[in-house]
């Protein structure tokens, strides 16, 4: 029966409630709280603060969403267009660019100021097309001769020439001739195409040079007396 009461009055203390030794079935109240709980202020200037913040952040995000999608559609050359070719309506596309990446175009609402001109430098295919690589002068412009030299492969670089490319056209002696004993005449020029003929897989090159010399290139090499080297391509 002790054992009994230690039990009871145990238990009961532990959870916050006292009983009578004598009457375990009386049981009073403790002032013991077993949990409590802290009461936080608020304080409605940070509160006011934060959504302030948020809201900055919001109207940013925003903002920056709304500029990317600003975009504008440019014409763009759907195959390569050889320096001094005109241009058609079938070597354009069109496509859409961010309208704040700085990039030189020509809106597609200007194509026809740009169809019938011609390239003044290779424009390569997938080239958003800058308004500076048009041009409506003529090719070959005063002073200039477009001469068409056909040569062998053994007479080129191995590197495939390209519109744009400066060369020098070599004079070069008959296959039977002994090698030159002063340096061969020589005449700078310029790639504007070239053309690979199938049947003697031999390469016809169109090439701009100066008109007083146009002469003698296309003499010789209407004999097949010249080769064609390529001079460096850094600008």
């Amino acid at each position: 029966m002790v054992f009994e009461k230690i039990r009871t009055t145990a238990k009961s203390k532990a959870i916050g409630e006292e009983v009578d030794p004598d009457n375990p079935t009386v049981r009073r109240t403790s002032d013991f709280t077993a949990t409590s709980r802290t009461k936080v202020r608020r304080r409605p200037v940070f509160l006011a603060a934060g959504i302030a913040l948020v809201a900055v952040f919001v109207i940013g995000a925003v903002a920056l969403v709304n500029g990317m999608r600003q975009v504008t559609n440019v014409l763009v050359v759907s195959q390569d267009i050889a320096q001094g070719q005109q241009i058609t309506s079938q070597d354009l596309t069109t496509k859409q660019v961010n309208a704040d990446a700085g990039i030189a175009s020509v809106a597609i609402e200007d194509k026809a100021t740009v169809v019938g001109q011609v390239a003044a430098v290779p424009i390569p295919s997938g080239t958003v097309l800058n308004p500076n690589a048009v041009t409506s002068a003529v090719i070959p412009t005063k002073g200039l001769t477009l001469v068409g030299v056909t040569v062998s492969y053994a007479k080129l670089p191995a590197e495939p020439l390209r519109a744009g490319d400066m060369v020098r056209i070599v004079d070069t002696p008959r296959d039977q001739d002994d090698s030159p004993v002063q340096g061969p005449i020589t005449s700078k020029a310029q790639v504007v195409s070239t053309t690979l003929i199938e049947a003697t897989q031999e390469t016809t090159v169109d090439v701009l040079v100066q008109a007083d010399e146009a002469s003698w290139v296309s003499a010789r090499a209407a004999t097949r007396r010249v080769a064609i080297v390529l001079d460096t391509r850094e600008k």
